[in-house]
């Protein structure tokens, strides 16, 4: 205590001497601030030109400003959990984020309140609800982005009546996403587009918003520094940093120096001499530390973090010798472990532990708070340099070696260098023995998704809507359709290809999660909740159902649905999952879904304004809307489909697209050429409809076979999701149609187009005998992907030879189908509850009549005549088929 008292005296007769000093006291008020996903090169403290930051500014010049301060982690939690236990996230316990430190852990607020300060936090100190779990004596307002936050704290400052000293944690959400909508005082042509990154209309605008978000974080400091003067006195230390750097590709989730290095200012009056600057490296777990000594206490020594007080003192100018950093996760979007060491004089050394996982994070996957990366693509389609960027961004080596020095925005990896192989090796043993120190176990959180070979196939998969079996050329039908016709010229047509269920809903269900979509409750249409709560149904396919898309993308696979969707977020229902949930990296959707959505403008051109038609869709938020022509609407989801895949071209990425039209579904709107030709009847409109589809569907076939190595490496598959509606479409000969259990509202024709993989000898042939269904094309996909199968047990088979031609085989186990609850038929001509085919039997139950159909498809494909009561052997043996199915679903049908 001596040496301290001693300390403070002298800089006292120091202080007076220079001017500067107004009191000393052994316990000031602290006040930190925190903002949230901060670059520390953008403001204009660190020497930004469009980031001006007065309230930085002005602090710096009270204080003392680093430049070479860091976090030990590019992402909130185990960044802010370090700040709180002086502790790096392997010994806290808090890695990934949205973990959380171990509660026997002592935590910063511990320390002060021993002291006899009052410990305050306002705003997201901790990572938002965890703050709470710190210990602090008052912990609001700290929602996500609950940006009533900083006034709050103004306000209880303000009346504050303590006479305790104080410990304020401020935590602005500022600049973390969403960024501002509107940023009126930054001109976007005047901004200097970082080196590292793609100079695009949309980089500009996004950062213009950046840039805003930057400016009101920078307001609200300096509202908190003037308040805590006011109020505090002169001896407060104030404290201001970051909690690493922002969402921009290269910065947070990353170990480069824009995602770990931090704006760090500290003031104290009396304490601190003002404007200077220290070339001292920090680390955040050391500001526990120098908060607990200059409170008056002792640094803790059982942490990893070392007081910096003699910097601040001005008694010495360096602290670190090595800076360690690490990541290790951020939920299922950004499985990308790394490690870091970094020198004084600027060498980095970074370990990706796990180079075969793809490098994917928000930005990539989620472009609701990242559209310009959208953009970046289609710039690195023919800019050379653009492609490098995205490369590096997403696909890293196993090491790499930077000369931050000389290398500002580390682009150029060293690690092959021979004239540094022995500073690589001296980096790679500290950074070694640091791993063992800690006892980092370099533990894999969240499910990663993997660096693609280059032999995958693609996938084009289209469900056309309502479409009838008979209705393209290829099958019968005489509306135009000849880009459908090539394709199936071109590759192999299918007749006994079923869909499972007669209606919209359940049927895409089926495709999309190879189950019977009865396992998640949805037999019919999804519609408003009070309807689906009368029919015992979802309100949505729950996102834990086995999908395709997301086994797909977790092997590597760029994923789009573009089209109609139908399983969740329709009608009011506007709290379901949006489509990016189930495991695509884009969508776009119609009225039937959440996310991006193009809503249709019914046009008859008879001189009446264009009507909208979105059944409530757009009254449901969730993602950005806007409206197009009805009979163009398929047009919007195939420019979509073809941009994912010249952005997989750019990545390097396989593909996995669903174009799903809303055609040939009704209401029909034929573009203006097409409804001239018809004569207004519901049919003449529907074939107009079909051939509009076809033309616009005509770019993306084009698209993939003008190109040499999509066509070798391709699949395509074009399907209707069940029969067509009654007066529009045909699926003659067979019975029934759409919501009928009969063969026309369940086969569907199928096409698959895959040059590069068929048997030759199947091309332009018609199979007519193999028996298989949506089931099957979904577990197919899954053994010509060579991607590992889901937890949950599939219901599809294994029919991948058959599908390029390669064998004959059909389903070996029965199909099954229950009818729409709501679709009883009528009493004269009721509908089946009940149907399944096994072989060449299509057997039928009606529950309520206690009655059955039988027919022989072989002998009888228009089911015309029931013969039930010539093979009693086989209505028993199906029937008991049934109800083994029935309860094995284990849910009910729902059937009224």
């Amino acid at each position: 205590m001596i040496g301290r008292t001693f300390f403070g005296w002298a800089w006292l007769v120091a202080g007076l001497a220079g001017g500067w000093l107004h009191a000393a006291d052994p316990r000031p008020h602290i006040v930190v601030f925190l903002s949230d996903d901060h670059t520390w090169r953008d403001s204009s403290v660190y020497g930004s030109a469009e980031a001006p930051t007065p309230n930085m500014a002005r602090l710096a010049a009270a204080g003392m400003t680093f430049d070479r301060a860091f976090v030990v982690s590019p992402s909130c939690a185990p960044s802010r959990a370090a700040l709180l236990t002086g502790m790096y996230p392997a010994r806290n316990g808090a890695e990934p984020n949205h973990s959380r430190p171990r509660a026997d852990i002592r935590k910063l607020p511990a320390y002060l309140q021993q002291l006899g300060y009052q410990v305050v936090a306002f705003g997201k100190v901790g990572h938002y609800k965890q703050t709470a779990e710190y210990g602090f004596d008052i912990s609001r307002h700290n929602g996500y982005h609950e940006d009533i936050a900083i006034p709050k704290a103004l306000e209880w400052l303000e009346a504050r009546d303590d006479p305790r000293p104080l410990c304020l944690f401020v935590g602005t959400n500022w600049p973390h996403v969403p960024w501002p909508e509107k940023a009126d005082s930054v001109d976007p042509s005047q901004i200097r587009i970082p080196p590292h990154h793609v100079d695009t209309e949309e980089t500009r605008r996004w950062r213009a918003r950046y840039l805003e978000a930057v400016a009101i974080m920078d307001r609200e400091l300096g509202q908190v520094y003037d308040l805590a003067r006011k109020k505090l006195g002169d001896n407060v230390l104030f404290i201001h940093t970051s909690d690493h750097g922002a969402q921009w590709p290269f910065g947070k989730w990353n170990l480069y120096e824009d995602g770990i290095r931090t704006p760090l200012i500290v003031s104290w009056p009396g304490r601190i001499r003002p404007g200077t600057r220290s070339q001292a490296m920090v680390s955040w777990i050391d500001i526990l530390p120098t908060i607990v000594e200059a409170a008056g206490g002792q640094a803790p020594q059982e942490i990893d973090g070392r007081s910096f007080l003699p910097v601040l003192e001005g008694k010495t100018d360096t602290h670190r010798s090595l800076i360690f950093t690490t990541h290790s996760g951020d939920g299922t979007f950004n499985v990308f472990p790394m490690r870091s060491v970094r020198t004084a004089d600027g060498w980095k050394y970074i370990r990706n532990l796990h180079p075969e996982f793809l490098y994917a994070t928000h930005i990539t996957r989620s472009t609701g708070s990242s559209e310009y990366w959208p953009s970046w693509l289609d710039r690195a389609r023919t800019d050379v340099e653009a492609r490098r960027l995205v490369r590096h961004y997403l696909r890293r080596p196993a090491e790499e070696l930077y000369a931050t020095a000389h290398d500002a925005f580390e682009q150029r990896n060293l690690i092959d260098d021979k004239s540094q192989r022995s500073r690589l090796e001296s980096l790679r043993r500290q950074l070694d023995q640091w791993l063992r120190e800690m006892g980092d176990r370099l533990t894999v959180y969240g499910t990663p998704q993997q660096v693609p070979s280059d032999d995958r196939p693609n996938f084009v998969v289209v469900f056309i809507d309502d479409m009838g079996w008979s209705d393209l050329g290829c099958y019968g039908g005489t509306t135009p359709t000849p880009h459908l016709d090539r394709l199936a010229r071109e590759g192999l047509r299918f007749q006994q290809f079923y869909v499972n269920s007669p209606i919209c809903s359940p049927s895409r269900v089926a495709l999309t999660t190879g189950q019977y979509p009865q396992r998640w409750r949805i037999t019919s249409y999804l519609d408003n909740r009070r309807r689906n709560r009368e029919r015992q149904m979802a309100n949505w396919l729950l996102p834990r159902a086995p999908v395709l898309a997301r086994q797909l993308r977790q092997a590597g696979y760029l994923t789009g649905h573009f089209g109609k969707w139908h399983m969740g977020g329709q009608r009011d229902v506007g709290n379901a999952p949006p489509i990016v949930r189930y495991g695509f990296d884009r969508s776009l959707t119609n009225f039937e879904g959440l996310g991006p959505r193009v809503l249709p403008l019914k046009d008859a051109y008879d001189g009446r304004p264009p009507q909208r038609h979105d059944l409530g869709s757009a009254n449901l938020g969730k993602g950005p809307i806007y409206w197009e022509d009805r009979s163009q609407v398929t047009s919007a989801f195939v420019k979509e489909a073809i941009r994912l895949i010249d952005h997989a071209e750019v990545t390097g990425q396989p593909f996995y697209i669903n174009v799903w039209p809303d055609d040939v579904h009704s209401p029909f709107f034929p573009p203006r050429d097409l409804r001239a030709q018809t004569d207004g009847s519901k049919k003449s409109l529907y074939q107009a409809v079909l051939q509009a589809m076809d033309r616009q569907l005509g770019p993306l076939f084009d698209r993939i076979r003008s190109d040499s190595r999509l066509r070798e490496r391709t699949i395509i598959l074009v399907m209707s999701d069940n029969g067509p509606e009654a007066g529009a479409g045909s699926s003659a000969p067979l019975r029934g149609g759409k919501t009928w259990l009969y063969e026309g509202g369940v086969r569907s024709p199928l096409i698959v187009w895959a040059p590069g993989f068929m048997n030759p000898d199947a091309i332009g042939t018609v199979n007519a005998t193999s028996v298989l269904c949506a089931l099957d094309i979904n577990r197919s996909l899954y053994s010509l992907a060579d991607v590992p199968l889901p937890k949950a047990r599939l219901d599809g088979e294994d029919l991948s030879a058959t599908l390029l031609g390669r064998a004959s085989d059909s389903r070996q186990a029965p199909i099954f189908w229950s009818r729409p609850p709501d679709r009883p038929g009528v009493p004269v001509r009721p509908n089946p509850d009940l149907a399944v085919r096994a072989g060449r039997w299509k057997f039928y139950v009606h529950e309520n009549e206690g009655r059955v159909e039988l027919y022989d498809l072989e002998a009888d494909v228009r089911e015309t005549r029931d013969v039930a009561d010539e093979h009693p052997e086989v209505v028993k043996r199906l029937r008991r088929a049934i109800e083994s199915w029935r309860r094995e679903i284990g849910t009910p049908l729902g059937i009224q």
